[in-house]
């Protein structure tokens, strides 16, 4: 999995984009860092068939980016290209300004999730609310076609900073526009929300597992309010995970803690059994899990451990295959690490990483962003396995 990966899934909706601190390393301090990133790895991390000795290899193969590196951003963004010779998802650098950003629960950027096309451009998945992009008037299923001028033919193109003014074009169905757009910071996610859908169908979105926006109480209030439900879809479209624990408590509304969620290995364990979390009176009724491409890290377990127990149904796009247990770690000069400390397999012992979790009933990605069209489909899924089972 290349660093474009982890940045789609970590700063999908940012676009790479940072507030410059400045503030250049000495060569010595340079150093010093790099030196760091190795002793983390060496007594931290942890991957499958993964030699993380390498590291100063290949630092070493960008000696001269590095000396030539004149902010942090600059050297956060030569050793990450660096850590993407590892090819794992949870593994990256973080310059103090994104680090501060982090912490905050927010990004800079245009407040988007964009899918490359092959034709060129990129269709808009996902907008957030109170965004650069909601303000410049872009939404969901828009292809954006140029950035200044220019086709659109690599995401990097969308790169900035905080206050740099861009101007853009894109077009709706049959209809093209164009507007200018200024870069600034905006919160990553948004809450979890449940509505009724149909009289006896739940539709639960989930956009995150991070503890900013997945709230135990919510979560719990929306499953008490609809146990009577017939069926519940739960929306994980454009979540890009979180922590474990969080998944395991949502699993824990479906499902009897005695079943097997996950499998985990580390540095301790070869293949340890995860469980739900011990809650009482899961949910009886059918489910119906929503994914896309960007349904990532504890977003990739979910489904698997609901298709693989037999719960219920996943529908939508692959997931991204982003599943490893990772763990931020302090770095000199205020830089940050992340880095994984355990593959998580799915409950039949399969690994996810690089490869995701292919739904039972696979969608394209245009028909996937399409909300009446992948809950039609949802709908329909739930009549038929209603006729079957009373048949």
């Amino acid at each position: 999995m290349t660093r474009s990966r982890f940045l789609k899934i970590l700063l999908c909706l940012s676009c790479y984009y940072s507030i410059s601190f400045g503030g250049e390393l000495s060569e010595t301090q340079k150093r010093k860092l790099v030196e760091a990133v190795g002793k983390r790895l060496e007594q931290k991390a942890y991957a499958f068939e993964t030699d993380f000795s390498l590291w100063e290899q290949y630092a070493a193969q960008r000696e001269e980016e590095i000396r030539q590196a004149n902010s942090k951003e600059e050297l956060a963004k030569v050793l990450g290209e660096a850590l993407d010779e590892f090819d794992l998802s949870h593994l990256g650098i973080f310059a103090p300004s994104t680090v501060k950003l982090r912490r905050a629960g927010k990004r800079s950027g245009m407040g988007i999730t964009i899918h490359p096309l092959e034709q060129g451009g990129g269709l808009i998945s996902y907008v957030l609310s109170d965004s650069p992009a909601e303000r410049c008037g872009l939404q969901k299923g828009d292809v954006l076609e140029t950035i200044d001028g220019d086709p659109l033919t690599d995401l990097k193109q969308l790169a900035g900073t905080i206050g740099q003014e861009r101007a853009i074009a894109w077009r709706r169905g049959e209809n093209r526009m164009s507007g200018k757009i200024v870069y600034a910071s905006f919160s990553l996610s948004e809450p979890s929300s449940m509505k009724w859908i149909t009289p006896d169908v739940a539709l639960i979105r989930i956009q995150s597992f991070q503890y900013r926006f997945y709230k135990l109480a919510r979560i719990n209030r929306f499953f008490r309010e609809s146990k009577n439900a017939k069926a519940i879809i739960i929306d994980l479209r454009n979540n890009r995970g979180g922590l474990s624990l969080y998944s395991r408590h949502l699993a824990s509304k479906l499902s009897s803690s005695r079943d097997t969620f996950a499998l985990l290995a580390n540095k301790r364990y070869s293949q340890k059994k995860l469980h739900p979390l011990p809650f009482s009176n899961p949910y009886q009724g059918q489910v119906i899990v929503l994914t896309d491409s960007l349904s990532a890290s504890a977003a990739d377990i979910v489904p698997a451990f609901v298709s693989e127990s037999g719960r219920g149904t996943v529908i939508g796009e692959k997931t991204s295959g982003a599943l490893q247990l990772a763990r931020s770690y302090p770095l000199p000069y205020g830089f940050r690490i992340y880095l994984p400390i355990a593959e998580m397999l799915t409950p039949n012992g399969n690994r996810l990483e690089a490869k995701g979790f292919p739904p039972e009933i696979e969608l394209s990605l245009e028909n996937t962003i399409n909300d009446d069209q992948i809950i039609r489909i949802a709908l329909d899924q739930i009549e038929t396995v209603q006729a079957s089972s009373e048949e």
